[in-house]
C-alpha cells in the first residue's frame, strides 16, 4: 500500500468515527470495591462469621459472591494471589481449635489402648481395675429404683442444669481425666431403642450387624443413663464409646466438684436433639492451609445455572428468615486452590460459628 492510500485509509477511518463515534466500555465499582474485568469484589481480611459477613456485604451496598461463572472465580483467585494476600486469609482462633482437635485425636487414641487391655485382660483382673463400678445394690429394693442405686460414692443424681433434660448425673468429689466412670448398663435387642437411651454397637466392620443397648426402663440399667447430652465441646466432659460390644463412659478432662457429667450422644441422637457435632479441623487444614468465605445465599435463589456448584453448599437454616442458607469456604493450599463445603461446626467454635476472611460483590454502578 503506498502512502497515498494509507492517508486516504486514515480520513476514512477518521470520518467513519467521526460519524459513528466508538464506546469504550468503562465499569464503575463503589469505593471500597475493586473492578476485576467485568466484576467489582471487596475482599475482606477481618475474619468474621457466615451471618456477619452477609451483613458487612449488605451494608456495603453488594452481597456475597454468586457463583455463576467459572471464569468469575478464576479471576478472583489470581487477584488475591497477584496481590499476595494468601498469608493474610487467616482463621480466627485458629490455634484454640487446632488443639481441641488434637485433644480429640488424644482421645481417640487412648480410648483404643483401653479397649485393647480390656480385651486382653477382663478375665484377670477385676473390675475396679478397669472401670469406677456400680454401687452395691441393697437386698431388698425398689426395681424402678435400681439405677440411681447404682450411682458409686463421688457421685449423685439430681435435676440436670440443661432445660427440660430432666435429671442428671453430677460430681461429689474432682474426677481425673481418662477415667472410666463404668459399663453402659440396659437392655440387649436387635430392634433400636428408645432415643436417647439406646446406644447402637455394630458387630462387623461392614456395620451390618447390630444390637442396640436400651437403658429406657430404671429397673434394667445403671445410673450412666442419666449422663446427658452436651451442647457443646465446653460443656461435653464425658466421652461414650464401644468395646468389646459393650459401651463405657470415660472423662475427656479433669472434672471439678459439683459439675454435671455430659456426653456426646452420636449423630443420630445428636440429629433427634437438634445438635451437631463437626470440627471443622476434620474438613478443614487449618494448620497450613489458606482459608476465604466466597458465598452465602438463600436456597431459593440456586437458578439452572448454579447447578454445577450446588453440591457444595452446607445448610444452615435461619428462624428469622426462614430460609436455607447456604456457604462456601475456598481454600489455597501448595498451589492449589479447592472449594469446600462450610458445615456446621458451632459446637467447637460456638454460635458463631467460623471466624474467616471473605469477599463481597456488587453489580457495576454504571456502563458507559
Amino acid at each position: 500500500m503506498n502512502q497515498q492510500c494509507i492517508a486516504y485509509f486514515i480520513l476514512i477511518v477518521g470520518i467513519f468515527t467521526t460519524v459513528f463515534p466508538i464506546h469504550v466500555v468503562t465499569l464503575k465499582c463503589k469505593a471500597g470495591f475493586e473492578n476485576i474485568a467485568k466484576w467489582c469484589f471487596s475482599i475482606h481480611l477481618e475474619s468474621k462469621s457466615l451471618s456477619k459477613s452477609r451483613e458487612i456485604c449488605e451494608k456495603t451496598g453488594g452481597n456475597m459472591v454468586l457463583l455463576d461463572e467459572h471464569m468469575k472465580l478464576n479471576l478472583l483467585r489470581k487477584y488475591i494471589q497477584e496481590k499476595r494476600l494468601i498469608h493474610k486469609l487467616y482463621v480466627k482462633n485458629k490455634e484454640a481449635l487446632l488443639k481441641s482437635y488434637q485433644e480429640l485425636q488424644d482421645l481417640l487414641t487412648y480410648h483404643k489402648k483401653y479397649c485393647k487391655s480390656y480385651k486382653k485382660n477382663k478375665l484377670k483382673k477385676p473390675t475396679e481395675e478397669f472401670y469406677v463400678p456400680n454401687a452395691k445394690l441393697p437386698v431388698f429394693f425398689d426395681e424402678n429404683e435400681r439405677a440411681r442405686l447404682t450411682t458409686p460414692p463421688g457421685y449423685f443424681i439430681a435435676n440436670s442444669s440443661i432445660p427440660s433434660a430432666g435429671y442428671g448425673a453430677w460430681t461429689m468429689t474432682g474426677v481425673k481425666k481418662y477415667t472410666v466412670l463404668g459399663e453402659y448398663e440396659g437392655e440387649e435387642h436387635k430392634k433400636e431403642g428408645n432415643q436417647p437411651y439406646s446406644w447402637v454397637i455394630y458387630e462387623d466392620k461392614e456395620r451390618k450387624k447390630k444390637h442396640y443397648i436400651d437403658a429406657s426402663s430404671p429397673a434394667k440399667s445403671n445410673w450412666l443413663r442419666y449422663v446427658n447430652c452436651a451442647r457443646n465441646v465446653r460443656e461435653e466432659n464425658v466421652f461414650s464409646f464401644g468395646c468389646d460390644g459393650l459401651v463405657f463412659y470415660m472423662t475427656t478432662k479433669d472434672v471439678e466438684p459439683n459439675t454435671e457429667l455430659l456426653t456426646w450422644y452420636g449423630e443420630n441422637d445428636g440429629r433427634f436433639l437438634g445438635i451437631t457435632r463437626l470440627h471443622p479441623a476434620s474438613e478443614l487444614n487449618l494448620k497450613s492451609a489458606s482459608h476465604i468465605r466466597l458465598s452465602y445465599m438463600p436456597k431459593d435463589s440456586l437458578n439452572d445455572y448454579l447447578k454445577y456448584h450446588q453440591n457444595w453448599f452446607s445448610n444452615k437454616y435461619d428462624k428469622k428468615s426462614n430460609k436455607t442458607y447456604h456457604g462456601i469456604i475456598d481454600t489455597y493450599e501448595d498451589g492449589t486452590w479447592t472449594m469446600q463445603r462450610e458445615g456446621n461446626y458451632t459446637y467447637y467454635t460456638g454460635e458463631q460459628g467460623l471466624l474467616v476472611p471473605f469477599v463481597c460483590e456488587h453489580e457495576p454502578l454504571e456502563k458507559e
